[in-house]
């Protein structure tokens, strides 16, 4: 085993036992996965609900980092300072939001190590599960089914990329990879729907947050369908609990209704004709603005911006006569 897996070594037999004392009395494997989820979810609950609140947190004070980074442009350090300062009043924390997606990592390691030993086989082609008791009941039908977790149509040992008895069989297991992206993809929309102003000022941070989850369907592809089993109860798990938080949790619920109000004035001002869309700032001017590098723009003909609109006219040159001596030479003469 590798440093990681004697590290989280208890974590691995507290999964599996989790899996083979819900198979004792269910007889299924994807129901005893499906509860071992809905368990851990459960456990989870404060922390999910933290970063959420932490989240929302960070939507609503992006106004205010907006000014500050504008007022001190040129001063980095005063800019880190002030907004560090903002988050310690408003008692934020800018990667307390990014804990729910960090915690799927770890996650993902354990139930990808203990379904693959679940199905482990000795070099002979024998089954030898690992991490639960050779008494236990799934132990036992592991050896009879030879390593085989056979369970809704699927061997949920076994990957999308790794069936290869044709392309109707293998099409179930990426119906399942396809379901879990969907999910994550209908929770995310669940996060941003509920607040669309903050998409609106931070179009970037939304397009991120909105394309993400392709990232884990790279992921999803290659992992047994038991773990993938494991994040589309997971993300169910995690859109009814921000829908029972949004209607329940007094800090979210006056921030949704707040948020809606000010949906409803940007639509207005669209029928207007009066709203003004946030500009949009590229990645280039943000590393330049980042170094302290930004310049105003010249014009095509040399001119600089003005306040006031238009550019100021490029200073005039002394002409030249054709043999490239200045006219203002020739006067010295």
């Amino acid at each position: 085993m590798t440093y990681l897996g004697d590290l989280f070594k208890p974590l691995f037999d507290l999964i599996a036992g989790l899996i083979a004392f819900y198979y004792g009395f269910l007889h299924s494997y994807s129901l005893s996965i499906g509860l071992l989820t809905v368990t851990v979810m459960a456990f989870l609950w404060p922390l999910t609900a933290m970063s959420t609140r932490s989240m929302i947190s960070m939507q609503k004070l992006q106004p205010e980092l907006k000014a500050l980074q504008a007022k001190h442009k040129g001063d980095k350090v005063r800019q880190n300072e002030e907004m560090q300062r903002l988050f310690k009043e408003n008692k934020v924390s800018p990667a307390g939001g990014c804990l729910p997606m960090l915690l799927q990592f770890p996650v993902l390691f354990v139930m990808y190590d203990v379904i693959r030993g679940l199905t482990n086989k000795l070099p002979n082609g024998t089954a030898a599960p690992k991490y639960v008791g050779q008494s236990t009941l799934i132990y036992k039908n592991l050896k009879a089914s030879n390593g085989n977790m056979h369970s809704i149509g699927l061997n949920l040992g076994t990957a999308a990329t790794h069936v290869h008895t044709g392309f109707i069989n293998a099409l179930p297991y990426y119906g399942l990879v396809a379901l879990a992206i969907g999910l994550v993809f209908l929770s995310t929309w669940q996060i941003y729907s509920k607040n669309p102003a903050a998409a609106n000022a931070n179009p970037q941070q939304a397009a991120i947050m909105k394309y993400s989850p392709l990232i884990y369907g790279v992921i999803y592809i290659g992992i047994p369908a038991g773990v993938n089993l494991y994040f589309v109860v997971s993300s169910l798990f995690r859109i009814v609990q921000q829908e029972f938080m949004w209607r329940r949790d007094p800090v979210l619920r006056s921030h949704s209704i707040d948020a809606r109000k000010q949906a409803d004035e940007i639509k207005a001002q669209k029928a207007a004709g009066t709203y003004v869309a946030p500009p949009k700032v590229g990645f280039m001017d943000r590393m330049k603005e980042a170094q302290g590098q930004t310049q105003p723009k010249n014009s095509g003909n040399g001119g600089t911006p003005r306040s006031g609109g238009g550019t100021t006219p490029p200073r005039p040159r002394p002409a030249t006569s054709r043999n490239g001596n200045s006219q203002a030479k020739k006067k010295k003469r």
